[in-house]
Order: C-alpha cells, then sequence, then structure tokens
C-alpha cells in the first residue's frame, strides 16, 4: 500500500465526502477547539496537560478521540483500498477509548453501501493495564491510565446514530478476550493499545487472522514499548512487508 493519497481516490460524491469530514471533525471537537489553526494541522492533545496528566478543558468538551484528521484520513483510505480490491473480513481496532474511530468505521459502512462488514471493539474498557512482562515500558509510568466505560463508549457512538448490531464490543483483557478469535477474518486492524504487552498480544491473537491484502495500522508508533513489540513480533515470525509511516502512525500491507 503506498501513500494513502497517492494510491486510493476518494469517492466523486461530494455529500458523502462532506459527512465523513464533518464527522472527523466533530470526533476530535475540532469546531470547539480548534481556533485559527487549520484542520489539517490540529492537534486536540495540546489541551492536554501531559506533566500534570490531566485536561485542561471542561469533560463535556474533551474529543472522543486523539486522532488527527491525517490518522483519521488513513483509516479511511484504508477502508477504500481494501473495499476496493474486494478483500474479505471485518474491522477491528484493538485499544478504542472512547470509540472515535469506530463511529468513523461504522459510517463507512452506511456511507459506501457495504453491507457484508462488521467493526469489532476491543478494550478493556478499564484503562491501560501495566506490563507484566516487559520492563521498564514508560507507558507504566503514565498517571492516566486513558480509561472509558463500556456505558460511555455506547453512548458517544448513539450520539452519532451508529450504535446497533454491526459493532460488536469484546470486553476484557486481550489475553482472555483475543484468544476466542480462532475463525475470525479481518481485514482492517487497527492497534492502539500503547504498552508493550497489550501491543504484543494483539499482534499474536489478530495478526493471523489478518486476510492477505489487509492492512495492520499501528497508532502508537512514538512509543518506545509499542514499537519495541511490532519490531519484535515482525522478526520472530518473518514479517517482512514493508512498513511505512503516515502522520506518526505505522501500516503495512499483508501479502
Amino acid at each position: 500500500m503506498g501513500s494513502p493519497k497517492s494510491q486510493i481516490e476518494l469517492p466523486s460524491d461530494a455529500a458523502q465526502n462532506a459527512y465523513i469530514d464533518l464527522l472527523k471533525r466533530s470526533v476530535t471537537n475540532y469546531p470547539y477547539l480548534g481556533g485559527d489553526t487549520p484542520f489539517e494541522r490540529f492537534r486536540c492533545i495540546v489541551h492536554y496537560d501531559l506533566p500534570r496528566a490531566q485536561w485542561t478543558i471542561d469533560p463535556l468538551a474533551r474529543p472522543i478521540t486523539l486522532l488527527t484528521k491525517g490518522q483519521l484520513d488513513l483509516v479511511e483510505h484504508s477502508i477504500l483500498s481494501v473495499e476496493q480490491r474486494g478483500v474479505p473480513g471485518d474491522f477491528i481496532e484493538a485499544g478504542i477509548w472512547r470509540g472515535g474511530v469506530i463511529i468513523l468505521m461504522r459510517a463507512m459502512l452506511n456511507v459506501h453501501g457495504i453491507t457484508t462488514r462488521r467493526v469489532f471493539a476491543a478494550d478493556s474498557f478499564e484503562g491501560i493495564p501495566k506490563n507484566t512482562r516487559a520492563l521498564n515500558d514508560p507507558v507504566d509510568a503514565w498517571r492516566d491510565r486513558w480509561s472509558a466505560s463500556l456505558e460511555e463508549v455506547k453512548g458517544n457512538i448513539e450520539r452519532f446514530g451508529l450504535l446497533d448490531d454491526r459493532i460488536e464490543f469484546v470486553p476484557g483483557y486481550f489475553a482472555d478476550t483475543l484468544p476466542k478469535f480462532t475463525d475470525q477474518k479481518f481485514v482492517l486492524m487497527r492497534l492502539d493499545s500503547d504498552s508493550y504487552d497489550s501491543v504484543e498480544e494483539s499482534l499474536v491473537y489478530l495478526y493471523p487472522r489478518l486476510s492477505r491484502g489487509g492492512i495492520i495500522i499501528i497508532d502508537d508508533w512514538h512509543l518506545v514499548g509499542c514499537k519495541a513489540a511490532v519490531e519484535n513480533y515482525r522478526a520472530r515470525h518473518g514479517v517482512h512487508e514493508e512498513l511505512k509511516v503516515h502522520d506518526g502512525n505505522a501500516y503495512w500491507m499483508k501479502s
């Protein structure tokens, strides 16, 4: 998969494009938080005080995803790519926080009339668990565990009118829940679970289920534990597909 913008053409329907663009602006709360910053350069994380591990804005103003426009674009273009190529399988995000990407994935099914795929939302819904195998992962020192309950996530999705049985929630720690996917095929996997252990578990149990021609996106490529888990898995299992980086997210196509 090449550069998303150079290889994937957006649909020509202006109304479809406008809806997806508005949705991206909504899940990031750009209309309220963006100010004079162009959407392409907006980072909602600037409203989070990292040293104090707390938001500087009212709870109702907080975004429901930390992704940038470019990262959301990568999800959209990946969905278009696998759909145009007819690759079989469902979508899954492992580590969903408040559900922003799940909202985008589910909206894409509606916008493009995709009737044969589902969206899986896997999360502990209790925050990021600390590592038990990896040592010295900086994520373990975070005071904020970035937790969002299942009820909160469902409420967020419902406010967009997208909560239905085509979204399947997978609550629990990955070591307990992901091994149950023994026959499932996935066409798009997005891993956003921050820590070494969680990323490694996602790869061990989900990557074998990714269809040939499917796409995997690694959100936390800037975190040392996540990057080490990915690099170690690729080395152990002989994954040699070219890894590319788009707006801080790594991705590759399974060939």
